[in-house]
């Protein structure tokens, strides 16, 4: 009987110290994948570009830029603050200008994830 409960326990510690283990590795390779997801963040800094086409104030009546299925009355407050006004501006944005509007917003990959700029080209 003795034996038995020795076996046992020696099978548990052995299982603890294989799950500590896989854990440690797990966590290692976690905070490795989220640092190379930083350096894509970063890349995409790098190669946004400031849209060309930003006005101080809208040229004539604003567009209701939350006809764009995602925007809301907030994030259309900061695209204004940002310059923003119409959907003819959406609409003209190329990958660049996006991910830079998209690192004024906090938002990456929302543009491209909710397709602002074709839904604005349609609506326009």
């Amino acid at each position: 009987m003795i034996w038995l409960a020795s076996e046992i326990w020696a099978l548990l510690v052995l299982a603890f110290a294989a799950g500590a283990a896989v854990g440690v590795w797990a966590s290692i390779n976690r905070s490795a994948t989220a640092r190379a997801g930083q350096g894509d963040t970063l890349a995409a800094a790098v190669t946004a570009a400031e849209p060309a086409i930003l006005l101080d104030a809208p040229d004539g009546l604003k567009d209701d830029l939350t006809q764009i299925i995602g925007i809301d009355p907030e994030t259309e407050k900061k695209l204004n603050a940002l310059g923003v006004f119409h959907l003819r501006q959406v609409a003209a944005w190329e990958a660049g200008a996006a991910r830079w509007i998209e690192l004024r917003l906090n938002e990456p990959g929302r543009v491209a994830r909710e397709r602002w700029v074709e839904q604005a080209a349609v609506i326009s």
